[in-house]
């Protein structure tokens, strides 16, 4: 009896703390980006995570301690552009932020990026006809744009 109350009591502690890390809300959307050929480019806050077959990506992480802070892979050069951004490039990267407010823009082709959470987001396809497909909230996916295409993602998002 005692481990099983002891066990609850760990349990009850847990929750709240569990609770507190979602990087997840009610209200946040989602964006989904394959074989992207352009810009895209995210100001807000969540999780992404992205990678790309030839670019550069920069990412701006203003609040320190609020996330994960930039996590990138593969890359073939990076410079710091000051004490909260910098870009990395090659071929075959991969990034991501987890939890906080961040500024990405990705720029390349080939580009895969998955992101839960709110902010505006730019879409800009290189022109070429092939510029890839997006979705957001799960809908359907749509060619991506030849201009610039800006909209605020939230879960209420079309």
């Amino acid at each position: 009896m005692r481990r099983l109350l002891t066990f609850a009591m760990l349990v009850m502690l847990a929750l709240p703390a569990a609770s507190a890390a979602r990087t997840d809300a009610p209200n946040d959307g989602t964006l989904s980006v394959s074989d992207a050929r352009g810009t895209i480019t995210i100001n807000g806050r969540g999780a992404v995570i992205g990678s790309f077959a030839r670019g550069s990506v920069t990412i701006s992480d203003p609040i320190d301690g609020d996330g994960t802070g930039p996590v990138v892979t593969g890359d073939d050069w990076s410079k710091e552009k000051n004490d909260t951004t910098s870009t990395w490039g090659g071929t075959k990267v991969r990034f991501r932020m987890i939890g906080g407010t961040f500024k990405i823009v990705v720029r390349g082709r080939g580009s895969n990026l998955s992101l839960v959470g709110k902010g505006t987001i730019t879409l800009n396809g290189a022109g070429t006809g092939a510029d890839g497909s997006y979705s957001v909230n799960g809908g359907e996916y749509s060619a991506m744009p030849d201009f610039p295409a800006t909209f605020f993602l939230s879960a209420t998002s079309p």
